[in-house]
């Protein structure tokens, strides 16, 4: 499995959600969102993961409960029959991400990496379940690792920065990888734009 990215996001509200496309290699599959809401008093990180797989029924919504435990059931299934499978040893990760089930998801994240470590998908995954269970120094690591396999991925620098400036403290560290993105010829207005906002921003103001 290839771990090229594609990527584009807009930001909603307050900090806007982070929307971002995965996958060169899977531009032929059929793929299904997921989207998270990483929750700070003064910032958030949020992004949209696109699953290798057949991908999720429904949205994120409290009435897909029920539908998402089923499809996580029917994995479970495919993955015991064929327990080496990286493809859906993600899908299962992300199924369990969609029903906030951050620990078994970071189980199947780990799972990917450890016989994909440059699976861009695992890692930015498991760099959110870092996130989730407040472990900043692994989120931050995650995130890092994605960048140093594709220097131009923004949404990585973003969410590598906005760990160190906010959770870390680390803000000479977080300036520069804001600055790549807003030097970056590759990245969008949009992400440019958020970039700029958050040099701007004083993260003592938000604590």
């Amino acid at each position: 499995m290839t771990s090229k990215s594609l990527k584009d996001f807009t930001l909603s509200g307050g900090q806007k959600a982070v929307v971002w496309l995965l996958g060169l290699a899977l531009v032929a599959l059929f793929v299904s969102s997921l989207t998270y809401r990483m929750s700070h008093p003064g910032n958030k990180v949020e992004f949209q993961q696109r699953s290798s797989g057949g991908g999720m029924p429904g949205g994120m919504g409290e009435g897909m409960s029920e539908d998402a435990m089923k499809h996580v059931r029917e994995l479970m299934e495919r993955m015991g029959k064929d327990p080496e499978n990286m493809e859906i040893q993600l899908e299962l990760a992300n199924s369990f991400m969609m029903i906030r089930a951050y620990g078994r998801a970071q189980t199947f994240f780990e799972k990917v990496v450890s016989v994909e470590p440059k699976n861009v998908q695992a890692l930015m995954g498991l760099g959110m379940c870092f996130y989730q269970a407040e472990q900043f120094e692994k989120a931050a690591e995650a995130f890092d690792k994605i960048v140093a396999i594709t220097p131009d991925d923004s949404m990585a620098l973003f969410n590598a920065a906005i760990v160190k400036k906010y959770y870390l403290h680390k803000h000479e560290e977080a300036d520069v990888q804001l600055k790549q993105i807003v030097d970056n010829p590759k990245a969008s207005a949009e992400m440019k734009k958020r970039a700029e906002e958050e040099l701007k921003r004083d993260a003592h103001a938000e604590q």
